[in-house]
């Protein structure tokens, strides 16, 4: 027995030990570690929101870090369903008792549609179908007309509508405007639907027109609530108890439609029934704006107030034309119209030829680069000078490789695909014209047309034609080794991997002009196509298919000519829309797109008989958007011979815009902006621009560099004896 003691004791003692020591040798190793995001020295830790429920919900974290979004909220909008293959999933979320449904609705007109507004996979139904005059109607699964309205749903009125259903009793009422009118009474219980519907029934059976603030109880709402929570559109707040409505705590989701942007619908309840978009365009109302008379975008005609107000508070901001303009550029708190150096680049402001801009004063050396290059005026530290040639590089960048891709004559004259390293000339072979270009581990990837007007792609000098008769490729993206072509051919939009193509929309009212690529291989293509030979809407497909129609005015059309990813993920595409004008019908208005929700910007060029305008690039760098484009001035006739007009090249930091050089010189001259990118913080942008006055109304490649208009073809490139030597363009960018 004392044996047995003995050794227990020498056991304890042993394990005491050990643990004493791995627990110091952890703790040693461990305190020189970084920590990681939970603030775990040595941790691996992956931070974000961990409740399943939530917006945000990110599955691969396993430390909640607090962020947890129930419901985003980023102004007044609303859903607009094509009465096609529009709808929203919100699973299996509907009670099998009592319950309340309630929604704002604008209905369109179409022939045999079903215009679902909240109904499930089967068993139940509120909804207004065309056979039955577009009434107001709900139901279950033996009789989906249990209770009708009289009179038909009224077209492009938003109306508020609800139902409700009291399970002891059978009892259910129709509701239209807060006003009771129909009910009936034993109406049997709803069978377990799996999965309940925004805007569709089933498997089809949709919704034609706008759906807004859509809510679902576990009970049967009394007359008096529905007539609280009724009220105007920007009243409804179905998720508190005021005057007689006292039932939000029955309240199983609320969906306000208020993102703006993305896939994915938030509810508003705090119960995470977070609902799945298809086929759908968010919109904004015509109505809504900011209705304070003391902010600077005050909107007289607005009759919704959708909490858009800007105020200046600031010393040096100032209210111009509804937007808040800042004074005080360098922010060192003296207004820009007492300061006498605006940018703090050294050179007083009347003898700097871009006082808000502190890279760019002058070229007082004549080298062709900006005296304030560094960010203050010093001759000798204004660009790198690669050669020691006492002459900078002014389309370089230190540590950095600059690609432009675009087309120019050849030596014998011809027209021809190309691209410049640096500024120095390679040409492709076999090729028209070049459109985009990329580089991976040291191979060049462009994209363009062949000398047979078919689509192709070049790596390096090495041609590759595309499938498909008198096509046309736009833009290029590598990926994991794949080469990823967008275009179009006789026969509608397409895109081609690795040399087979993928058909998107197969008529020709359709053209794909750009292609990205996440990290996940998901493909997004963004373009156009025709509604019907009439509407032309711009629109990104996903995948091959999937297609996902972006916002437009109202009546109004758009195409979409680039795209951009952001970290990888969130979508940004450019191009334009039209607005209704009394000056030209239809006015172009430059736009990017945030996944679907859509900026317009000012125009730029001439105060004189602006046409419209046109983003044509876009890259986000930093969080920041960038675009760049042209305003089309239509000019004016001076009762002579002598007319004015063409394209104003131009870029836009957010919906700031820069007006740049090589613009309309006289008659009809010419400036465009293809692309732009950001690099340490240089702006660079591609396109062609007017050539000297002797050759006015000729555009030439060119680029611009922080501003700084530099051409890429000069005289001496081409054979003596081409008269149009100059004409080129540049059409894509890419920095290494």
């Amino acid at each position: 027995m004392q044996y047995k003691i003995d050794s227990k004791i020498k056991y304890i003692v042993f394990m005491v030990f050990f643990f004493f020591v791995c627990e110091k040798e952890e703790s040693i190793n461990n305190s020189s570690l970084p920590s990681d995001c939970a603030g775990v020295s040595g941790g691996t830790n992956i931070c974000g929101c961990t409740d399943s429920t939530a917006f945000n919900y990110n599955n691969s974290a396993t430390y909640d870090d607090g962020s947890c979004q129930l419901h985003v909220d980023n102004g007044d909008y609303f859903i607009t369903f094509d009465g096609a293959n529009a709808f929203v999933d919100l699973g299996g979320i509907h009670p099998e008792g009592s319950y309340t449904k309630a929604a704002w609705v604008k209905r369109q007109y179409a022939y045999s549609f079903k215009h679902n507004i909240l109904s499930g996979n089967s068993s139940h139904a509120f909804w207004a179908p065309q056979s039955q005059g577009a009434k107001l109607s709900a139901g279950h699964q033996d009789n989906f007309f249990a209770v009708q309205d009289s009179d038909s749903l009224p077209e492009h009125i938003w109306t508020f509508v609800s139902v409700t259903y009291e399970a002891s009793s059978g009892t259910m009422t129709l509701y239209k405007n807060n006003e009771q009118v129909d009910q009936a009474t034993g109406v049997p219980f709803p069978e377990e639907s799996t999965t309940t519907y925004i805007g569709r029934y089933g498997s089809g059976n949709v919704w034609y027109g706008d759906i807004d603030e859509v809510a679902l109880w576990g009970t049967a709402l009394s007359a008096n609530e529905i007539a609280e929570i009724g009220q105007e559109a920007n009243n409804f707040n179905a998720t508190i108890d005021r005057g007689s409505y006292e039932s939000s705590n029955s309240l199983i989701g609320y969906w306000k439609m208020n993102e703006g942007g993305g896939s994915l619908l938030s509810d508003a309840s705090g119960s995470g029934n977070t609902g799945e978009m298809t086929y759908l365009v968010w919109s904004t109302c015509d109505e809504c704006g900011c209705m304070d008379e003391s902010a600077c975008n005050y909107d007289p005609s607005a009759t919704i107030d959708n909490r858009s107000c800007d105020y200046v508070d600031e010393p040096c901001e100032a209210c111009v034309d509804s937007q808040i303009l800042r004074s005080d550029y360098d922010l060192d708190g003296v207004c820009d119209d007492v300061d006498e150096d605006d940018d703090n680049d050294n050179v007083p402001d009347v003898d700097d030829t871009n006082p808000l801009d502190n890279t760019v004063c002058s070229d007082t050396d004549g080298d062709g680069c900006d005296d304030c290059s560094s960010g203050v005026f010093n001759t000798s530290n204004d660009g790198p000078d690669d050669d020691g040639d006492g002459i900078c590089n002014a389309y370089l960048i230190e540590g950095r490789t600059v690609y432009i891709v675009g087309s120019s004559y050849n030596e014998s004259g011809d027209q021809t695909a190309c691209y410049w390293v640096d500024g120095i000339r390679v040409e492709l072979s076999g090729g028209a014209w070049a459109t985009d270009i990329v580089v991976v581990d040291g191979d060049v990837y462009t994209s363009g047309t062949g000398e047979s007007s078919d689509a192709c792609y070049w790596i390096n000098d090495v041609r590759y034609d595309l499938p498909g008769a008198f096509g046309e490729a736009e833009a290029i993206a590598v990926h994991n080794g794949d080469v990823y072509v967008a275009g179009w051919y006789d026969n509608g939009s397409c895109y081609w991997k690795n040399g087979q193509r993928i058909d998107l929309t197969v008529n020709r009212d359709s053209q794909a002009f750009a292609i990205a690529v996440k990290d996940d291989g998901t493909v997004y293509v963004g373009g156009y196509y025709m509604n019907n030979h009439h509407y032309i809407i711009p629109c990104f497909w996903k995948n091959g298919g999937n297609r996902t129609n972006l916002a437009i005015p109202s009546g109004g059309d758009g195409e979409v000519f680039d795209m951009a990813l952001e970290d990888g993920n969130m979508r940004y595409f450019a191009g334009y829309v039209l607005h209704t004008s009394s000056f030209a019908g239809y006015r172009p208005t430059a736009s990017y797109w945030r996944h679907t929700s859509r900026t317009d910007l000012r125009f730029g060029g001439s105060e004189m008989d602006i046409y419209g305008a046109e983003t044509h690039g876009i890259t986000i760098d930093r969080g920041e958007v960038y675009t760049a484009g042209r305003t089309d001035w239509f000019g004016h006739y001076d009762g002579g011979s002598e007319y004015s007009g063409g394209y104003f090249p131009q870029y836009w930091k957010g919906k700031k815009i820069y007006d740049l050089e090589g613009g309309p010189l006289g008659w009809f001259g010419t400036g465009d902006a293809y692309d732009i990118r950001v690099a340490d913080e240089n702006i660079i942008v591609v396109g062609v621009a007017t050539r000297d006055n002797y050759l006015d109304g000729e555009m030439s490649a060119c680029y611009w560099f922080n501003g700084e208009l530099n051409y890429l073809v000069k005289q001496g490139d081409v054979p003596a004896g081409i008269d149009d030597w100059y004409w080129s363009e540049a059409k894509g960018l890419h920095i290494e």
